[in-house]
């Protein structure tokens, strides 16, 4: 079993998420008293500088071996496999390890990397993903979803919340199922920006206008992915860096279809949510913000992908809306009323 008492921590994969996550860990252990947090990263070129806080390692064994609690956050299935096949190594030689994964991972991949932790003496492995984009890790604002060892579960949730998140939902022992739980939470986000891709593609179709149509989103379904995700597609900011990838995006798409197929459910929402990242990933939107599937519902009505114009001479994905871009054709915006328009939000 793990050490009864962990005491240093290390830190592995420091993209969008990674290192705000790692940042407000650093910054908790060192309010407690604990050693520097342990740093390793694919591309040293990212790792912060070494400090009082912060060390670095000089490989995944060596970091496992050292360090009682390893969080990792990591792009896809591969590379956790990959990454966790030199951290256990190094956990066969270390007094006893915790690993808390918080990717996003198919849920047989975790229940693989737990049966192998598994074979390790004093070794544990939970699946922990997290819910909130990269504004949200800043802010220590995140959802954690835990799943594994009670034992060592105990051990790590005060370290979890309140430095990194507000909130830590434990889904029992089984590791698979927070997996599923995180996807199929992230499936119900990708069907929601589905559906506002639609829907505000078609009142700026009609005439009706996005932005009036807004308004009847805030006052009727104000919750935060409806109005984040509207203001995304409102205003063409598709930014990658304060999001979560396009490519990220489909890759977790693509593991709730194959959940949902696994069990015999169907998602027509989400397959149509698929096809419209596909659509955005061929029109060179790999670097934004999964909101760019509304590229597949405007190249439909004969715009472009990111600026939702007829005509524009470079559609990139980081465009600004202008007033002349709400209520194109169909009906004339006078012959709607009831709400008052939008000027801020």
């Amino acid at each position: 079993m793990p050490r009864s008492s962990p005491q240093k921590f290390g830190f592995v994969g420091l993209g969008n998420m990674g290192l705000p996550m790692a940042h407000n860990l650093e910054k908790f252990l060192a309010s407690e008293g604990l050693p520097p947090l342990t740093l390793w990263n694919r591309s040293p070129s990212k790792l912060p500088p070494a400090s009082k806080t912060i060390a670095h390692a000089d490989s995944l064994k060596a970091l496992a071996k050292d360090c009682d609690v390893v969080l990792t956050s990591l792009a896809h299935d591969e590379a956790a496999r990959e990454v966790y096949k030199d951290l256990f190594e190094g956990a066969r030689e270390s007094d006893g390890t915790i690993f808390v994964d918080t990717s996003t991972l198919y849920p047989t991949t975790c229940g693989e990397l737990e049966r192998e932790a598994s074979k390790i003496a004093r070794t544990a492995y939970l699946c922990s993903p997290v819910f909130g984009p990269p504004p949200l890790a800043k802010d220590a604002k995140l959802i954690f979803v835990l799943s594994g060892d009670t034992f060592a579960k105990r051990h790590v949730e005060k370290f979890l919340v309140p430095s990194m998140g507000r909130r830590l939902i434990d889904v029992g022992n089984n590791v698979e199922r927070a997996a599923a739980f995180k996807l199929c939470g992230n499936g119900m986000i990708a069907s929601i920006i589905e559906l506002l891709a639609e829907q505000y593609t078609l009142a700026d179709q009609t005439g009706v206008g996005a932005d009036l149509l807004f308004e009847f989103v805030r006052e009727f379904l104000p919750a935060p992915s409806f109005l984040g995700y509207s203001k995304k597609i409102l205003e063409n900011d598709f930014e990658g860096r304060t999001g979560f990838l396009v490519s990220g995006g489909l890759k977790d798409v693509t593991h709730v279809r194959n959940l949902a197929q696994s069990v015999g459910a169907t998602l027509p929402a989400l397959d149509a949510a698929h096809r419209h990242l596909v659509t955005a990933l061929a029109h060179g939107g790999s670097g934004l913000d999964w909101s760019a599937m509304v590229a597949g519902p405007r190249l439909a009505a004969g715009l472009q992908p990111f600026t939702g114009r007829k005509d524009h001479p470079r559609d990139t994905g980081f465009g600004a809306r202008t007033d002349e871009e709400s209520g194109k054709g169909g009906l004339e915006p006078e012959s709607v009323g009831g709400i008052k328009e939008v000027q801020n939000f």
